[in-house]
């Protein structure tokens, strides 16, 4: 596994994350949409980089990263909050598979792994009406320390 890779899917979720926080944050539609085709350039960069752990599941990242990225994107130009949260069904899915891959193939500590797994997971239940804002807030935290964790694993030692 290349360590340009590694560095280029750090540069494209820190992208992610800023344009996606700038256009939410100043309500600017085109970007947070430009956002989210960064973040499926992060999918393909990430594809690369744990393909080798097993080539045929680390396909699924595509197409889950596709989906919820146009699902989200959907959701944003109609102004539409549940068809954004049926989009974390799939980037949920996209964690986990990722989570799984990275266990797979072994570049980083476990522990990372096992929570981007179980992030991917409780993200999947963003989709139960009336959850309790307790457990929202917990599972964002648990993705947010998940993906956090992988994101700096890669800078340091990817």
């Amino acid at each position: 596994m290349e360590i340009g890779t590694a560095r280029l899917a750090v540069i494209m979720w820190v992208a992610y994350f800023g344009l996606s926080g700038v256009g939410l944050g100043l309500k600017i539609l085109p970007l947070s949409l430009v956002a989210n085709a960064v973040y499926f350039v992060f999918a393909v960069v990430l594809f690369q980089y744990l393909r080798s752990a097993d080539p045929l599941l680390a396909v699924a990242l595509l197409p889950f990263a596709a989906l919820g990225c146009v699902i989200q994107s959907v959701g944003m130009i109609q102004g539409d909050r549940g068809i954004q949260l049926v989009a974390l069904v799939f980037f949920g899915l996209f964690l986990a598979t990722a989570g799984w891959l990275l266990l797979r193939a072994g570049v980083a500590p476990a522990p990372i792994g096992y929570a981007l797994v179980a992030a991917g997971i409780a993200s999947c239940t963003l989709v139960i009406p009336q959850l309790p804002a307790p457990a929202v807030a917990l599972v964002l935290g648990l993705g947010a320390l998940a993906e956090g964790s992988f994101a700096l694993w890669l800078l340091i030692r990817g």
